[in-house]
């Protein structure tokens, strides 16, 4: 499970963006359709590619704590930074796992966070679901041109499409599709 904790603030891409590859002149004022097309788009990539497209703080639950020194993989890369790990024990009491108990790997996709050199994760009876809360950031802060395409054209689609009622035109799906599937991840 994931949670939004902090939503996106800043949008991918901007109105700027938007309004230029739809050609729209000057006097056409849809601003607030045109933002909700573009958060619309993000959410439609994020789901396709699982990937957080702009800067976000999210929240993953786990039932208890890999064995040993095990990596956590975490979803929606990219990772920025880890907030906090906490957990529950079998009373729900929650404890704060310090900062400097874990290690975070941006490096790699999807990022992870494991135990320091040499320690392990904390041993515990935990409680009976989702003892383990893992709040992290994750976003691009540059995001990939063809990602970016990929948005600019679901918004120039249902822009020109209001009141479809189906999905994507094919054409359009197809295109998307090819752009994001560099960028999709398997689950893991």
């Amino acid at each position: 499970m994931i949670k939004i904790i902090t939503p996106v603030e800043t949008e991918p891409i901007t109105l700027a963006e938007v309004r230029q590859h739809l050609r729209l002149p000057v006097d056409v004022t849809e601003d607030d359709l045109l933002l909700s097309l573009i958060r619309t788009a993000r959410v439609y990539c994020e789901n396709i590619t699982r990937r957080a497209l702009a800067e976000q703080t999210l929240e993953t639950v786990l039932d208890n704590f890999p064995s040993g020194s095990k990596a956590i993989a975490l979803p929606c890369p990219p990772l920025v930074s880890v907030t906090e790990i906490a957990y529950r024990d079998s009373t729900g009491a929650e404890a704060l796992l310090p900062e400097t108990a874990y290690v975070v790997d941006t490096d790699r996709e999807p990022g992870r966070v494991m135990p320091v050199y040499g320690n392990c994760w904390p041993v515990f009876t935990p409680f009976p679901a989702s003892a383990i809360r893992i709040r992290f950031v994750a976003g691009y802060e540059n995001l990939p041109a063809t990602i970016r395409h990929a948005m600019l054209l679901l918004v120039g689609h249902w822009y020109e499409n209001r009141e479809a009622t189906g999905s994507v035109k094919d054409e359009v799906a197809f295109s998307v599709n090819a752009l994001l599937s560099v960028y999709r991840l398997e689950c893991f």
